[in-house]
């Protein structure tokens, strides 16, 4: 189970140091708004996964999935690798359009290609997919990766709101032929 821990690990340390690299070669574009308790749920969110990177070595090993904790464990590290690699290639479509969440941009562009055909947040939804894939390596996870998702569900709902305004017309004809967060379903 080890070797499952490390490779979740790694992907976490890969998504961070790509999202810095993101941050400052694509930019993020102008931003309007940034509320302090945006600022505030983030930085929580940070000092999480930093002890989670830092001290997940340590957690006692829990047998949640008994004679399949293996299977769940290798299930897990395929969909955390699915969802990084599904969020990656969102956040390379959206370019300088990206912004933290929910902050609005002074002349958005609505990114409808690359993932965002199949789902209009495929960058939560590549999160999503790395915190369940984590909670099967890491069951004492689950907690923490639930809320985690809502808050992306939340964040997903809000810019939904943000985007319906900016992009009366083309937002709805967009929210018509795509998924909110899983392609083909939800």
């Amino acid at each position: 189970m080890y070797v499952y821990a490390e490779i979740v690990g790694f992907i976490w340390l890969a998504f961070l140091i790509s999202w810095a690299i993101f941050a400052m070669t694509l930019g993020g574009g102008a931003r309007r708004y940034y509320s302090p308790a945006a600022r505030a749920v983030r930085i929580l969110i940070l000092i999480a996964m930093f002890f989670a990177l830092r001290y997940s070595s340590r957690l006692p090993a829990v047998q949640v999935f008994g004679d399949v904790a293996s299977v769940a464990a290798t299930a897990g590290v395929a969909l955390c690798i699915a969802g990084f690699a599904f969020a990656v290639w969102a956040r390379v479509a959206l370019g300088t359009n990206w912004g933290m969440p929910m902050t609005l941009h002074e002349n958005p562009e609505l990114v409808t290609s690359g993932p965002y055909r199949y789902v209009r947040h495929p960058i939560y939804t590549g999160l999503s997919a790395m915190l369940i894939g984590t909670t099967l390596v890491y069951p004492l996870a689950a907690l923490p990766c639930a809320l985690l998702i809502a808050y992306s569900v939340f964040s997903a709902r809000r810019e939904e709101r943000d985007m319906e305004q900016r992009f009366p017309d083309a937002y709805a004809a967009y929210r018509r032929r795509s998924k909110m967060l899983v392609p083909f379903v939800l």
